[in-house]
């Protein structure tokens, strides 16, 4: 296939999955703000309509950045379990200070909201974002988490939505393959640049700037 047969196939796959719904996992140890940079492209711009975004934080920087401060406030939701915000609730409760059950819960519950506000999500609308799955791999390893990326994953997938998931470790790590499976496409990430695998379509593109 020529590159510009491979530019159309994978524009085609990519709308297909936008259509009915696509969880992304984003690998590559990059903190350089390339993956700040990427995630703002996949949440979509401000003034886009019948847009609803949720931001999940547990070890990422400039969760605010995410979206612009135009962002509806309604329309738009931050679960926020970094360590910083963690501190104060480990004094006063003894439970795990991540705890992935409470966390799906909170996700569920901010994706139906938008549902119901939404008189139901059309196709695209929802985008979820996920920085970074690393502190809940090391907490419960792949196993322990497979529950909630099921479950997740699902929901968004339900409502039509992208969800994006860091994942800020190489990608020749064992933990990378042993969660694609929960996931329609891998992003590698390097400085600057990135690229895209469509697993069910086999589809690989270039490296492309972001």
């Amino acid at each position: 296939m020529d590159g510009e047969n491979e530019t159309r196939a994978f524009a085609r796959s990519l709308s297909a999955l936008k259509q009915r719904g696509c969880n992304l996992l984003i690998a590559g140890p990059v903190r350089d703000g390339t993956h700040l940079e990427l995630s703002r492209q996949l949440m979509g711009t401000a003034d886009a309509e019948s847009r609803w975004r949720l931001v999940v934080a547990t070890d990422s920087y400039g969760v605010g950045t995410r979206c612009s401060e135009t962002t509806d406030a309604d329309t738009y939701r931050v679960i926020d379990h970094r360590p910083a915000m963690r501190s104060a609730a480990i004094s006063a409760n003894a439970s795990s200070p991540l705890d992935v059950s409470a966390l799906e819960r909170e996700m569920l519950s901010a994706i139906d909201d938008f549902d119901v506000a939404a008189e139901g999500l059309s196709p695209g609308e929802l985008r979820v974002c996920v920085d970074s799955l690393r502190p809940l791999v090391d907490m419960y390893g792949t196993n322990g988490i497979e529950s909630f990326l099921d479950t997740v994953t699902e929901r968004i997938g339900e409502t039509n939505g992208m969800g994006h998931f860091h994942l800020p470790v190489e990608l020749e790590c064992e933990v990378v393959s042993e969660l694609m499976p929960q996931f329609d496409i891998l992003i590698e990430l390097r400085p600057g640049k990135h690229r895209w695998h469509l697993t069910e379509d086999d589809i690989l593109t270039d490296w492309l700037p972001v």
